[in-house]
């Protein structure tokens, strides 16, 4: 296996470690005793367990595109519960001696270092009273700053409120402009226009396949296993596998009414090219340009809908010349 291959392969090792590790850290996390209605619980206790909370999310949500993020949401989060776990034990050595022994012992089944199984990376985990130190960090004090928007949202979400609100600007504008009813067509129209758009890029957007199948060619996978998947349209699926040059398994998955189904031994499919490689039938190979020529009318139908909408009408309202 050449280089290309040795830095495929520890990318996935990689990225199988990194998920087995936020999968403790979320099972920590999970099992966590502290709750803001605990005795002896503060706003700062609180404060840190947020933080963590938020990070397991973020870290989740960040692990398929951008791993690098994702490892210092990880991180950040690990740290916030580790500061959690020092003020409990702190919490608990001021509380009355009959209480001590009962929250030691809860403590003791969240250790942090159970998600990092690495040596190095698991001492940054172990709490500070552990080591034999005793640190508070310093905690900004509550309402001194709100978090920030994209903190608050992923960029998706952020996307989707900024075009809402420049849609609602403008539609605001048309209506002082030439009327309250142009204005309801614009925010139909707009809609309307982007709805149709969408729905025609993503009727095209398979051919890409198409074109990866024809520079991976055709390529024989060999029958598996028969699976049960539990889904009302196709009950089973008959799995093939393909090993390509670079060591990958390549799965193609038919789904069948009934596991007694007699499967080929072998099947002829179309190797995807690409970053993801995958494998298609011969059905598919041809039905995605046939998605294209449906999806290209509707696409451009869409976008001179929503240009007429947006400026157009705005363009209208300024010249005087409207629909």
């Amino acid at each position: 296996m050449g280089p290309r291959g040795d830095r495929r392969r520890r990318a996935r090792e990689e990225a199988a470690r990194f998920d087995g590790q936020l999968t403790a850290f979320g099972e920590m996390l999970a099992g966590h005793p502290f709750a803001t209605d605990r005795p002896g619980a503060t706003h700062v206790m609180a404060v840190e367990y947020a933080r963590a909370l938020d990070a397991y999310e973020k870290a989740a949500r960040e692990a398929g595109r951008n791993p690098a993020l994702a490892r210092q949401e990880l991180d950040e989060g690990l740290a916030a519960l580790n500061r959690l776990n020092t003020r409990l034990v702190g919490a608990a050595d001021d509380t009355p001696t009959t209480a001590e022994p009962r929250d030691r012992t809860r403590q003791s089944r969240v250790r942090p270092d159970e998600a990092r199984p690495d040596k190095a990376e698991s001492d940054k985990a172990v709490p500070d009273t552990e080591r034999g130190e005793r640190r508070t960090p310093a905690v900004p004090p509550a309402g001194t700053a709100k978090p920030r928007l994209r903190d608050r949202f992923a960029p998706e979400q952020l996307l989707v409120r900024a075009s809402l609100t420049v849609l609602a600007v403008y539609c605001l504008l048309v209506g002082f402009l030439a009327g309250w009813p142009q204005a309801l067509l614009c925010v139909v129209g707009a809609n309307f226009g982007v709805g149709i758009a969408g729905l025609g890029f993503l009727l095209c957007t398979p051919l890409r396949d198409s074109w990866g199948a024809l520079r991976g060619g055709r390529v024989r996978a060999l029958y598996s296993r028969t699976k049960k998947t539990y889904s009302t349209a196709t009950p089973w699926e008959q799995h093939y596998v393909h090993m390509d040059a670079d060591g990958r398994e390549l799965t193609y998955r038919r789904g069948v009414p009934s596991g007694s189904l007699a499967p080929l031994p072998s099947r002829r499919l179309w190797r995807v090219a690409g970053r993801n490689p995958r494998l298609i039938s011969s059905a598919e190979f041809f039905l995605y340009p046939l998605l294209f020529l449906l999806g290209a009318p509707l696409s451009l139908g869409g976008l001179a809908l929503t240009l007429t909408a947006c400026p157009g009408a705005l363009i209208g309202a300024l010249t005087g010349h409207w629909w």
